[in-house]
């Protein structure tokens, strides 16, 4: 009996593990970097936070869809540069995009879970 118990076990485990990589490996969209900071500044549960250092204004966005969090850093009072985007699911890192990276541009595009970006479009 114990041996049965344990293959069964082991089975449920690797459907579990099987089942999180079907959802890691979904549907994704590719989304520029400009256009996802759009979608964060406009979604209603997105948290803002401000800071005035030396004259110059810096804000950071924070939103939380499921298991993916996104931070966004700007500078200016209207936004005028992004500075960094960074998306996490689950404690990993999707993407991270930093301006001051010579082969990075608000341009490129990155995966993003299809659901994410449906949440993000109907937010």
């Amino acid at each position: 009996m114990s041996e049965f118990l344990d293959k069964l076990g082991m089975f449920s485990k690797h459907l579990g593990e099987g089942v999180s990589k079907l959802f890691k490996h979904g549907e994704k969209r590719n989304i520029r970097i400009w256009e996802l900071a759009s979608f964060i500044f406009d979604h209603p549960d997105t948290r803002k936070t401000t800071q005035e250092l030396l004259g110059l204004v810096f804000n950071e966005y924070r939103l939380t869809i499921g298991p993916i969090s996104l931070k966004l850093e700007t500078k200016g009072e209207n936004d005028e540069h992004i500075l960094e985007l960074l998306a996490m699911e689950q404690g990993e890192e999707l993407f991270s995009f930093k301006s001051y990276e010579e082969d990075q541009t608000v341009k490129d595009k990155y995966a993003l879970p299809e659901y994410v970006y449906v949440h993000l479009v109907e937010g």
